[in-house]
């Protein structure tokens, strides 16, 4: 299948390979992962079932590897010092001189902020750790004291700066920066240097704020390396100068940006350069550095770069920094990384791994243009960064590779995609929960809000948070906002809870005339794996005459539905296009569910504050109780306990107890009694 886009035909190629380079290492690779790339017809596409397999373990791979990079993390690395909460970081600019003979790192760090809050400031901390010397630091020019301990620099100012003051401080530190954030490396008996900072690595080679919720306004880096040396950056390169067999690269990004998007690529490498024309007569330069003996192969994949800009553009709005750049800088470590403008990506990649490059360039918009908060909002980034793979393959080859994409995501085990506790990095970087589940939330959530409403969100999220940092609850209201409700109960399941619904679906079919009538119970068997679930489900009736489809809304441990439709009933199946994360299992019975215990319908809303009104229907009439209770089993209210009619009620509980008194915020557990069985509902007071 062609793909349409609107990027040049013309491929140059710079080669600026230093001229001591007299020998290549090549690489074998498998022969399954040399598959036709994106631009050859549909019989050439690699095969679904490998692909997925690929990208799964690929994602296995680098959380692992990025876990593997921060076990040492102490607690204290992962907050801001109280003082940095005084003052907004606006800019910085480093200017660094890296020896890869020596392994040695010097530089001179510039940064500029303005102070946020009344309180007085006469210290500013930054972070940078032991491992890095700090020589000297100057405070508006002026010889400053400071103090180096625990990785933070702290920094007496030249004076005592009040609120709106801008403070500037240049610190001069030098060093071996190597280890998880900072690569000494070598590819072809050549220096192959990088970073790869998050989630907390940037202070490792570089004093600064580092903390996402912080991003700086504008970064000038000035590289300088050794001659023959090519260092790849952010933004836009300003320029390349030679003296004395150093050469200095200049880079600027000019965007706010996250410390741990800042970036280093080195090593001699080979350019291609392309354009995107991305409106009519508005072209943005597209850059890749490879290594020269991997460009039959990575320039095969590299190829889907601009399709897949537009294709993203499409759908999420245009690329946000067309007036710099994009583009990948390879490297040696076992995945990719969203530096803003220019992605880190391995250099064995081959046509199998689309999946790696659309995931990434995702990222320029959910995680560099609009950034989490905290690590404990990562799901913002990779959760959709994830899904956006199965979106580039509905776009190109169709919703059944969508719907074949997020199945081989599905995960069923436990563990909340909110991280609690943001200093543990294997809970960060969790493959199965910050990656795959977290996809599966943004899949779902397109399917409760609907195409139009979810990609309006997208367009009012970035809209509203872009360059800037946002948090679950930031984004949980702009959701709101869009689809004019309430979402409390799927962020509450999804984000904040464990697990998934299971549904044992029974349905009984008789016929009504020239139609059939159908009784549908839907049982949520889970029991404590995560409480019960509030979900719409699709409900897929096969008659001898049509498929029938109806939305029905799930949120009880029981639920009687009764349908009509026309024919006689072949076949009944729940969730049809596996929209909900569930297992499920359905089956015809002869025996009418009227039968079926009474209900509770639904709680609304809930969580709730000052009330919430719960539903419930009665197959038959009856005596009826329903009460509530706290979580230590004690009855704090009977709100019915009476003869009841069949039928469907409501009933109105106002968060207090027996004498009228407020009850505190928590979990109550709603009990309906009934002669034909007990059932219960859990519902949050909010304060």
């Amino acid at each position: 299948m062609m793909l349409t886009s609107r990027f040049s035909a013309r491929l140059l190629v710079v080669f600026l390979i230093a001229s001591s380079m007299s020998c290549l290492w090549p690489i074998r690779l498998p022969a399954s992962e040399t598959t036709p790339h994106v631009g050859m017809s549909a019989a050439a596409i690699p095969d679904p079932q490998e692909r997925s397999r690929l990208a799964d373990q690929w994602h296995q791979a680098e959380a692992e590897a990025k876990s593997r990079l921060w076990t040492g993390l102490l607690a204290a690395q992962a907050d801001a010092t109280p003082n940095q909460s005084l003052w907004d970081v606006v800019s910085c600019d480093l200017d660094l001189t890296v020896d890869p003979t020596a392994q040695t790192l010097q530089g001179a760090a510039g940064c500029t902020a303005v102070v946020t809050t009344i309180e007085p400031l006469a210290t500013l901390d930054l972070d940078l750790a032991d491992g890095m010397t700090v020589s000297s630091v100057t405070s508006d020019g002026v010889p400053a004291a400071f103090t180096h301990a625990s990785d933070v620099l702290s920094i007496t100012l030249d004076r005592v700066y009040s609120q709106t003051d801008t403070v500037r401080v240049v610190v001069t530190y030098q060093g071996n920066p190597a280890g998880d954030a900072f690569s000494w490396s070598e590819y072809d008996s050549q220096p192959l240097i990088w970073t790869l900072s998050e989630p907390y690595g940037a202070r490792t080679w570089w004093p600064c704020k580092d903390t996402p919720d912080d991003k700086v306004d504008t970064v000038d880096l000035r590289v300088t390396v050794p001659d023959g040396l090519i260092a790849a950056s952010n933004g836009t390169l300003l320029s390349d100068s030679v003296s004395g067999g150093w050469r200095t690269y200049h880079w600027q990004e000019t965007h706010p940006i996250a410390t741990y998007l800042v970036s280093l690529a080195i090593h001699p490498y080979t350019v291609l350069e392309d354009v995107w024309e991305y409106a009519p007569g508005q072209t943005m330069p597209v850059v890749q550095y490879v290594m020269s003996d991997r460009m039959p192969q990575i320039g095969k994949v590299l190829e889907a770069t601009i399709p897949m800009l537009q294709i993203l553009s499409d759908g999420f709005g245009l690329y946000p920094f067309t007036d710099e750049k994009y583009g990948h800088a390879c490297f040696d470590w076992g995945g990719g990384m969203e530096h803003q403008t220019l992605c880190s990506l391995y250099y064995g990649v081959t046509t199998n791994w689309h999946f790696l490059i659309v995931h990434e360039l995702a990222h320029q918009w959910w995680g560099d243009l609009v950034t989490c908060a905290s690590f404990h909002h990562i799901w913002l980034n990779e959760g959709f960064a994830t899904w956006s793979e199965a979106y580039w393959y509905e776009q190109t080859e169709g919703e059944a590779a969508y719907h074949q994409d997020m199945a081989s995501k599905a995960y069923y085990g436990p563990g909340t995609i909110y991280v609690a506790d943001p200093t543990d990095v294997h809970v960060i970087f969790d493959h199965d929960l910050t990656y795959d589940k977290a996809s599966w939330v943004v899949h779902m959530l397109r399917s409760v809000l609907g195409d139009e409403d979810f990609f309006a969100v997208l367009q009012a999220w970035r809209q509203k948070f872009a360059y800037r940092s946002a948090t679950t609850a930031d984004f949980q209201q702009v959701c709101e906002q869009i689809w004019g409700g309430d979402l409390g109960w799927f962020f509450q399941e999804w984000i904040y809870g464990e697990y998934f619904p299971r549904y044992d679906t029974r349905w009984y079919a008789r016929s009504a005339g020239d139609s059939t009538a159908v009784e549908l119970m839907i049982r949520q068997t889970q029991q404590n794996l995560g409480g019960i679930f509030t979900m719409p489900l699709t409900i897929r009736v096969v008659t001898d005459q049509s498929t029938w489809d109806r939305r029905l809304w799930n949120d009880s441990e029981a639920q009687l539905y009764q349908l009509t439709v026309a024919g006689t009933v072949q076949d009944v199946v729940l969730d049809p296009d596996n929209w909900v994360l569930h297992q499920s299992t359905c089956s015809m019975t002869d025996v009418p569910l009227a039968s079926a215990p009474a209900y509770i319908m639904r709680t609304w809303p809930n969580p709730f504050n000052p009330s919430t009104t719960i539903s419930f229907d009665l197959p038959a009439s009856g005596p009826v109780e329903l009460a509530v209770y706290d979580l230590k089993g004690r009855r704090v209210r009977i709100l019915v306990s009476t003869r009841r009619e069949a039928g469907s009620h409501e009933v109105v509980w106002d968060g207090r107890d027996e004498r009228g008194h407020r009850l505190p915020s928590g979990i109550y557990i709603c009990r309906l009694s009934t002669v034909r069985g007990l059932l219960t509902r859990k519902v949050t007071l909010v304060e």
